[in-house]
C-alpha cells in the first residue's frame, strides 16, 4: 500500500502514522523515500481543503500491517443499521461498575436510614451518576454516509464529510473542521476516542522500525500490528473521509450545539443537593 505523509498539526501531537510500502510523489512531481503515515485526511492548504493523496486504510483481511488489527480479530468499532459507532470499551465498563456501586449504596443506606442524611446522600449519588453518564456512557462518534456525529459529555458536533479537513491522533482523536469564513478552523476533540500516550508512542516506534527494514522494491511482510484502538479508529475515520472527498463531498461547515439531556442529569440533582445543604 502507498500513502503520503499528512502535514503535522502545528502545536499539537503528530498525526496518526502508518508506514507505507512504496515511495511517495510530492506536489512538484519528485519522488521521495517512503515516510511512516497512518491513513488520515490531509490538512487545509492556502487555497482551501486539501486531502494529500489517497488514504490507504486498513490492510486486507489476514494480513498483519501497522495500521491494521491482528488477523482474526474484530475491528474496534461496531457496525449498525446505516451507521458505525466508534467508542472504547473501558468507559462502558466503568459506567456499569459505578451503577453497581450506586445501587449497593441505595439499598444499604438509603433504604434502611429514613433520615435527612439519606436524602442528601441520594441527591449526591444522583449528581455523581449524571457526571458519570456524561463522561463514560454517552461519548461516542457516529459515522454515516453524510458525515460524523461527535457526542462529547455536554457538547455535540455534526461534521459533514465536506467540513472535515484533517484527522489527527493526540491524547484523543482530533478532527480539524471548517467553519464559516472568516472564522478559522476548529479542532474537535473526540472524548470517546482517547489514546494512551505510552501505547501511541510505542506503536509509532514500531512503525518506524518496520519501515526502516523495507526497501522501495520489497513489499512489507511482517509489519508489527497496531494495538491501540484509538489509532485504528483514527485510521478508519481518515480513510472514510478521503473516500467521501474523492466521491465529491459537498463543502460544509462545522455545526455544534449543547447537549441538554446530560446537562439536566447533572444540574437538577446538583441543585437539589445544594438546596438540601443550605436548608440544614
Amino acid at each position: 500500500m502507498s500513502s503520503q505523509q499528512n502535514e503535522a498539526k502545528a502545536g499539537a501531537d503528530q498525526p496518526a502514522v502508518l508506514p507505507g510500502a512504496a515511495g511517495q510523489t510530492s506536489a512538484a512531481g519528485q519522488s521521495s523515500p517512503p515516510t511512516p503515515t497512518m491513513p488520515a485526511a490531509g490538512g487545509a492548504g492556502p487555497a482551501g481543503p486539501s486531502f494529500a493523496g489517497q488514504v490507504t486504510g486498513l490492510p486486507a483481511p489476514g494480513r498483519v500491517a501497522f495500521g491494521g488489527p491482528l488477523p482474526g480479530t474484530s475491528n474496534p468499532w461496531k457496525e449498525t443499521a446505516g451507521r458505525t459507532v466508534f467508542r472504547r470499551v473501558g468507559p462502558i465498563v466503568l459506567w456499569w461498575i459505578w451503577v453497581a456501586f450506586v445501587l449497593f449504596n441505595l439499598i444499604q443506606i438509603v433504604a434502611t436510614e429514613h433520615n435527612y442524611f439519606s436524602v442528601e446522600l441520594t441527591a449526591g449519588l444522583l449528581t455523581a451518576t449524571g457526571v458519570a453518564y456524561a463522561t463514560t456512557l454517552r461519548p461516542r462518534v457516529l459515522a454515516t454516509s453524510d458525515g460524523l456525529e461527535v457526542q462529547n459529555p455536554v457538547r455535540d458536533h455534526t461534521i459533514r464529510w465536506g467540513a472535515l479537513n484533517g484527522v489527527y491522533l493526540g491524547d484523543a482523536v482530533e478532527l480539524s473542521c471548517a467553519r464559516p469564513v472568516p472564522r478559522k478552523e476548529k479542532t474537535v476533540y473526540c472524548w470517546a476516542l482517547y489514546s494512551g500516550r505510552r501505547g501511541r508512542q510505542k506503536s509509532q516506534q514500531l512503525g518506524v522500525r518496520s519501515w526502516s527494514r523495507m526497501s522501495p522494491r520489497t513489499a512489507p511482510r511482517n509489519e508489527p500490528p497496531v494495538r491501540d484502538p484509538a489509532q485504528l479508529m483514527a485510521a478508519e475515520l481518515g480513510r472514510r473521509s478521503t473516500q467521501a472527498k474523492e466521491a465529491g463531498a459537498v463543502a460544509a461547515t462545522l455545526e455544534s450545539r449543547w447537549a441538554w439531556l446530560p446537562i439536566a442529569f447533572i444540574c437538577i440533582p446538583a441543585a437539589a443537593l445544594l438546596a438540601l445543604l443550605l436548608a440544614r
